[in-house]
């Protein structure tokens, strides 16, 4: 069994009966940490021992658990939960709260099962080089009839999701643009499913998880290197896709 997720959230079983409103927006700010160390940790393939494949640093204000192996398969240790220093953190760029809280408890969790804790502190370390952004390529299509390689480019911090569109000639590389299409707060539940493909007709479609039209970018005015969009949906959802925008 491979160590495959890290987690960082307040403790389930405590917070779900006492404060599920403050459960739900912690988990909101620290899922792109979370996503971040879960997809790296796997590249080490690190086998445990055969009784987890996650790591789950729980926080609580209150009476603090023993280290354990919980259902399924979670090795969980507890650490105190700082709130007046989360209500800072969620409001900046700032992930060092988080991060603290990581590394004391990869090393308590280290302490109680064998762990691969050099890499999980390396991580800690190349998340802080590259400034707390978890940040990948979602999508990278070559329309060659259209001379044109579109890319989309996801990045999530604390405070909120982004996702860029970037457009180049295939024959000279040139960039035609380079915009962010869709922002939303940050938590992946939010914009979970929102995108998937690129297809070319008429313009340039942003397909949902539905394979629906969800963003319509005009060709044309690209190759004038100029990026118009539109959002379909109500305008409920065009709010949620054009958070702080």
């Amino acid at each position: 069994m491979n160590l495959n997720y890290i987690s960082l959230s307040l403790d389930y079983n405590t917070y779900i009966v006492t404060d599920n409103e403050l459960r739900y927006d912690f988990q909101k700010h620290v899922d792109f940490i979370n996503d971040y160390f879960s997809k790296r940790i796997r590249k080490y393939k690190f086998k445990t021992d055969g009784t987890f494949n996650m790591i789950d640093v729980a926080l609580s204000e209150y009476d603090l658990q023993s280290s354990a192996i919980v259902p399924s398969k979670v090795l969980r240790v507890n650490l105190a939960f700082d709130k007046l220093r989360y209500e800072k953190a969620k409001t900046s760029e700032d992930c060092s709260y988080y991060l603290d809280l990581l590394e004391q408890g990869f090393k308590k969790a280290w302490k109680f099962k064998p762990i691969p804790l050099e890499n999980l502190l390396n991580l800690i370390d190349e998340f802080k080089k590259e400034n707390c952004l978890n940040k990948w390529i979602h999508k990278k299509k070559k329309f060659k009839g259209d001379d044109l390689e579109l890319i989309l480019t996801c990045e999530i911090t604390t405070y909120s999701f982004q996702l860029w569109l970037t457009g180049k000639k295939i024959s000279t590389q040139e960039e035609m643009i380079n915009g962010i299409i869709m922002r939303t707060e940050t938590g992946s539940s939010i914009y979970e499913g929102m995108f998937k493909n690129i297809i070319i007709d008429e313009n340039i479609v942003i397909t949902d998880k539905s394979d629906s039209p969800r963003i319509i970018v005009d060709k044309q005015a690209l190759f004038n290197k100029e990026l118009l969009f539109e959002i379909n949906g109500d305008s409920e959802i065009k709010k949620i896709l054009t958070y702080g925008l």
